[in-house]
């Protein structure tokens, strides 16, 4: 009789997805279960899979004894203690540039959206007054964009905003002589952090959350950007300082933001009082395609990890 491994799904999955794994292995989902639920569900998993909303810490790394793998069904490992995982020899991976262009796509979105008021416009429809004057806002075409992180988000983000007719600008953190010919052929301009900053009307984060890029828009970055720029926010909530966001906005020091990620999951009810915010609950990789996608890739490798074999985007 062939082995069934036990796996744990911690974070919204595809229903296909799951649906194919489960003809060969049982299949358990909780979603975001609180930490000691976690635990007892760890104890007896083979492979534990997650996306962003559920932290796999150390413990309970340890308390799973049949573990082998952690899925990450998306890109990062923020939310994963890969010290822990290397030490119990238990195998992780996750699926990066996969969901690429559907967050910028959303990126887009959201530019559009604070840009142009369509929230706040649609609150004043849906009220049954509205200012016009009030809604009023730039066009993106002419206006300079810049990308904080050229990787498969950010790439995809600067190519929608080119196509657009927009300037691109980039922050790109270990430039090569071979990245900064391949940004011109792009006619993307590379540049330091800070004159990004100062030079665009939209800033556009696509940085993975690490040490170094925690709060890396913090208040003295924020006052480098001018009143009539705008931030949006793609990569991960702990890249900005939420606190100093909160207060350039109701200052007038900025213009605007379009936040997709939080400092919270739960989200940031100060900010979204504000007029000229715009929310939304992580949901860049959410679209019906790539997580179609994203559940063959992630059935492919499971089924390897799970009958011995390395995953193809093995990351520990």
């Amino acid at each position: 009789m062939t082995y069934r491994a036990r796996v744990v799904v911690l974070d919204p999955v595809s229903a296909d997805a799951l649906a194919d794994l489960g003809r060969d292995h049982d299949i358990t989902v909780r979603i975001q279960p609180a930490h000691e639920e976690l635990l007892e569900l760890a104890a007896d998993a083979d492979a534990l899979v997650v996306r962003s909303g559920v932290r796999i810490t150390g413990d309970v790394i340890r308390r799973g004894s049949r573990l082998k793998v952690v899925a990450r069904a998306g890109s990062g490992t923020d939310n994963i203690d890969l010290a822990a995982c290397r030490e119990a020899g238990v195998q992780v991976f996750n699926l990066p540039g996969v969901s690429a262009p559907a967050v910028a796509e959303l990126a887009l979105g959201l530019m559009l959206a604070v840009t142009r008021n369509i929230a706040l416009a649609d609150r004043q429809v849906r009220g049954g007054a509205w200012n016009k004057p009030q809604l009023a806002g730039p066009v993106l075409h002419g206006r300079v964009l810049g990308v904080v992180g050229l990787g498969p988000i950010g790439s995809h983000i600067a190519g929608l905003g080119l196509a657009l007719g927009m300037r691109v600008l980039a922050a790109v953190e270990r430039p090569t002589p071979e990245r900064d010919e391949e940004l011109r052929l792009r006619h993307i301009e590379r540049v330091p952090l800070d004159d990004l900053l100062s030079r665009s009307d939209i800033v556009c984060l696509a940085v993975p959350l690490t040490a170094g890029t925690k709060n890396l828009v913090g208040a003295a970055e924020l006052a480098r950007m001018h009143p009539r720029s705008y931030l949006i926010n793609v990569s991960r909530g702990g890249v900005v300082d939420e606190e100093a966001l909160l207060a350039a906005l109701t200052s007038g020091a900025l213009a605007g933001a379009g936040l997709d990620v939080h400092g919270r999951e739960s989200g940031t009810p100060a900010l979204g009082a504000l007029d000229n915010v715009v929310l939304t609950p992580h949901i860049g990789a959410t679209s019906t395609d790539a997580q179609e996608r994203v559940g063959r890739l992630l059935v492919d490798d499971l089924r390897s990890v799970l009958a011995g074999a390395d995953a193809t985007n093995r990351v520990c």
